[in-house]
């Protein structure tokens, strides 16, 4: 008990200065190195104290076991992340979403200033990483943010990076489309969204981004109108250790 204590106390302090590199890394009056390492910096810190702290953590399997919070879901909740009738819910905004995203991916993949010179994210970049002249505020709010846009920018990531973009929007509408894989789907969908935020484009990611929450939160069950019915009771997931626990048992016996 008194090594979880302090191992629970260090990992807090270290997650604390995380916090504060990340506040300063977000600071428009910080110096741009400054905001760069700070940025870095305070990243790895958040993912070394998780990866610590997933180390000693002791998941229950059907009752919560004491490194886990005993507090009952509410019934609600627990349909739309279990419940196979929830199903038909979920079908519902992952057609809205996959039209969204196929048409969004189309157009690009279409168009050879994405797809192949990458001149079309070229200056969606050089438009949000600009600089305005006062009192004019900047497309990008986030220094940090800015710095790595302009460091793509710079190395000339355009030229591969546009196709990446416009090919991924597509895999994702077709995730939706389709039902499979769609917790990854979910996934890359709210990156892209907030990286399109970050860099000062609204439009309709705000809306994608609530959608994209709520079939995140029920991926198991997203995909049960599609092929993750027949995919993931195939394939498992790597962190099923139940799974591969069975799975060593039938081989040993």
């Amino acid at each position: 008990m008194e090594h979880r204590m302090t191992r629970q106390v260090a990992a807090a302090l270290v997650a604390l200065v995380g916090g504060y590199l990340l506040y300063l890394s977000a600071n428009p009056e910080s110096d741009l190195s400054t905001t760069l390492a700070a940025f870095w910096v305070g990243l790895i810190l958040f993912i070394a104290v998780a990866a610590l702290l997933l180390r000693y953590y002791q998941p229950g399997i059907d009752v919560p076991s004491g490194d886990e919070v005993n507090v009952r879901e509410w019934k609600f909740i627990r349909f739309l992340r279990y419940g196979k009738d929830a199903a038909p819910f979920y079908l519902g905004l992952r057609m809205f979403l996959a039209w969204e995203w196929v048409e969004a991916g189309l157009h690009k993949v279409q168009d050879p200033a994405w797809v192949q010179t990458g001149a079309a994210l070229r200056a969606y970049w050089e438009r949000a990483a600009a600089l305005p002249a006062p009192p004019a505020r900047p497309s990008i709010t986030y220094p940090a943010y800015r710095a790595f846009i302009q460091f793509m920018l710079d190395n000339g990531w355009y030229t591969w990076f546009a196709s990446l973009v416009a090919w991924g929007e597509v895999l994702i509408g077709l995730g939706f489309l389709f039902g499979a894989l769609i917790g990854f789907a979910a996934f890359f969908a709210l990156l892209m969204n907030f990286a399109f935020l970050f860099a000062g484009t609204t439009s309709s990611n705000p809306m994608l981004i609530l959608l994209g929450v709520m079939i995140l939160l029920g991926w198991r069950v997203a995909g049960w109108w599609g092929i993750d019915r027949l995919l993931l009771p195939r394939i498992g997931t790597p962190w099923d250790s139940r799974r591969h626990e069975g799975e060593r048992g039938h081989a040993s016996g």
